[in-house]
């Protein structure tokens, strides 16, 4: 007796499409392999292409909705043969396993009766016995097996539970694991989705578009990390597409059943038809129900077939993507490795030359280079020169050409420092109010005049002396330009004016007429300004024109007080810087000679006229 046959005998009117167990295994794999996909998409050498990317996972998200649709249509069969779901398929169910049972039961009894008869019978009579028992034996294989199966189903089908329970519990379970897997508006009937549902994909992710990798102009570490990326990527689209062929195959093992089942109800249907005409009308009537049960049998079934059909092509077309997305990452791949032995074999050779360079130097200097003093310098010269060499060679062997740009910019920033500030104080120097040649300045003490401006250097001529008494020393002394950010001050003459201020200081006897002393001298002083007047004004005068604000025309300016010796009396007059010593001399010998004019005016002890120059 048959497998087959006896599950006919033991479940009348009931055919069994697929196991639990092997629904539930089926999406378990799919929602694996749909997690495997996903993550495969973050990997950053697949996620640059974002039209693969994007049309990958959407794919991967129709095969996963398909996997449920034909759970959902599965269960159903499962469930109830007519598609209804009731209790009756239950109560079925619970009849099968107790007719199950009861053979098995039945089944042992015989074979340990006829044990007992092999004991007690002759030997040609036990061959015949035996060969009984052993077709006994199988046959209690056969029903021990169908009898799991039915407890199988029943503990699917959650026949002493209440709500969603067995099967059809579980693939909610799974469902609701699985957000990406919900879509459209289920079928009351089959449980799956009607035929005009739309199918939502879930988008791929929140990753932009990665900035693609360029290894022409990437360095030895870039290109080993990048090296290592990209394997990793490899080896886990190759294990993607193992664990893809496996759930086609899966697919395929599913399909077999359930096309065999419609087939064989095809057939059964076309030989009712044929045999309709040599029957009697009860016959026929029986035939007309059949094949009514075959119909809906069929429908129930195409529920499951067309979802796993559609699964499989999604599935498959996943897989050519796959198989794209693999070959770009192996040409991805043996680019790098590429680059990679090309840079190595760059450094390598570069090396080479400079330690080929270098022995011949090192021959050069001991063949023409006679001195040991001066070979001894040679051979030092080449040791710092090789080794700069060799330095820059793997520097830019193993960083990126921007990498280094970036590290050769911040060092020349650093190192050209006070070059740069340099070359930023020249527009200062040279703007309106900046300093032209001839000008005299004092910086950090040094008083002469500008010979030269340069770009980065400033150039005087040194001048010495005290007071009125400056005169050239022969030396130029050099500044950098960055000086004028320092926070030492910077002292020039005014735009167009060659002028300073000189006092004279002398002090009076208590008892002098300090009227008569005050007017003969102011006399004195304002005698020798009107000489040169007109050229203090005229410098002036462009002075305010240079500035753009009102100054007092200069002009001598005395004062006297009372001081613990006498009375002090103090002079200030502008002189021009050219004139000075000649102006400074005459102002004195004016001032002796109005001391000296009758009546004469007294001085303290100490009160001899003294001379301040302002340079």
């Amino acid at each position: 007796m048959t497998r087959s046959l006896f599950l006919a005998l033991a479940l009348p009117g009931f055919a069994l499409a697929q196991s639990p167990q092997n629904v539930t295994a089926n999406l378990e794999q799919t929602i694996a392999w749909y997690r495997q996909v996903t993550a495969a998409e973050r990997m950053p050498v697949v996620a640059s292409d974002v039209l693969l990317r994007d049309s990958t996972v959407e794919t991967a998200t129709q095969a996963l909705q398909l996997a449920f649709d034909y759970a959902h249509a599965e269960a159903a069969l499962l469930g109830d043969g007519t598609a209804s779901g009731g209790p009756a398929q239950n109560q079925n169910l619970d009849q099968a396993a107790q007719r199950a049972a009861d053979r098995v039961n039945g089944l042992k009894t015989r074979i340990a009766s006829l044990d007992d008869q092999i004991a007690k019978e002759p030997g040609k009579a036990r061959a015949a016995i035996q060969a009984q028992r052993n077709e006994l034996a199988a046959e209690l294989d056969l029903a021990q097996q169908v009898q799991q199966t039915i407890q199988s189903m029943l503990s699917f089908t959650g026949t002493r539970g209440t709500g969603r329970a067995g099967l059809a519990g579980q693939i909610d379970e799974l469902e609701r694991s699985v957000p990406e897997a919900a879509h459209g508006t289920r079928n009351p009937q089959t449980g799956g989705t009607n035929a005009s549902s739309s199918r939502q994909p879930v988008a791929a992710g929140a990753n932009a578009a990665a900035e693609p990798f360029r290894p022409e102009s990437a360095g030895i570490l870039s290109l080993v990390t990048e090296l290592f990326t990209v394997d990793s990527a490899r080896s886990g689209l190759s294990n993607l597409l193992q664990e893809t062929d496996r759930l086609l195959n899966e697919i395929d093992q599913l399909r077999v059943p359930v096309v065999t089942e419609i087939r064989a109800g095809i057939a059964r249907s076309e030989s009712l038809a044929n045999s309709a005409a040599n029957e009697d009308p009860t016959q026929l009537a029986a035939g007309q129900k059949e094949i009514e049960a075959l119909t809906a049998r069929i429908k129930q079934l195409s529920t499951a077939i067309v979802p796993l059909g559609e699964q499989g092509i999604a599935v498959q077309t996943c897989r050519g993507e796959l198989v794209e997305a693999h070959a770009s990452v192996e040409r991805q791949y043996a680019a790098v490795a590429r680059y990679l032995l090309m840079r190595v074999g760059v450094v390598v050779v570069a090396i080479l030359v400079v330690l080929g360079l270098s022995g011949l130097f090192s021959r050069v200097t001991f063949r023409y280079v006679k001195d040991q003093r001066r070979r001894r310098q040679f051979m030092v010269l080449r040791r710092v020169l090789v080794g700069m060499a060799v330095f820059i060679v793997v520097v830019l062997g193993f960083v990126s050409l921007a990498t280094y740009a970036g590290l050769l910019t911040a060092g020349l920033a650093v190192a050209l420092q006070n070059v740069i500030l340099s070359v930023v104080a020249y527009f200062f120097l040279i703007g309106r109010y900046g300093i032209r040649i001839g000008d005299r300045v004092t910086i950090s003490g040094v008083t002469g005049k500008v010979v030269d401006i340069g770009l980065v250097r400033l150039y005087l001529m040194e001048m010495a002396g005290s007071g009125s008494d400056l005169h050239a020393t022969g030396r130029i002394v050099v500044f950098s330009n960055s000086v004028v950010f320092q926070p030492s001050a910077l002292f020039k003459q005014m735009p167009g004016a060659d002028y300073v201020w000189h006092t004279v200081q002398l002090t009076l006897a208590p008892e002098s007429d300090y009227q008569v002393a005050e007017d003969r001298l102011n006399s004195a002083v304002n005698g020798i300004y009107e000489g040169y007047r007109e050229s203090i004004e005229r410098q002036h005068a462009t002075l305010e024109r240079s500035i753009d604000i009102d100054v007092a025309t200069p002009h001598p300016q005395t004062s006297l007080r009372f001081g613990p010796a006498g009375l002090e009396f103090t002079v200030h007059y502008p002189v021009e810087l050219d004139r000075a010593p000649d102006i400074d001399g005459r102002v004195m010998k004016a001032l002796y000679d109005a001391i000296a004019h009758e009546p004469r005016i007294s001085l303290a002890a100490a009160g001899e006229p003294k001379l301040q120059a302002v340079v």
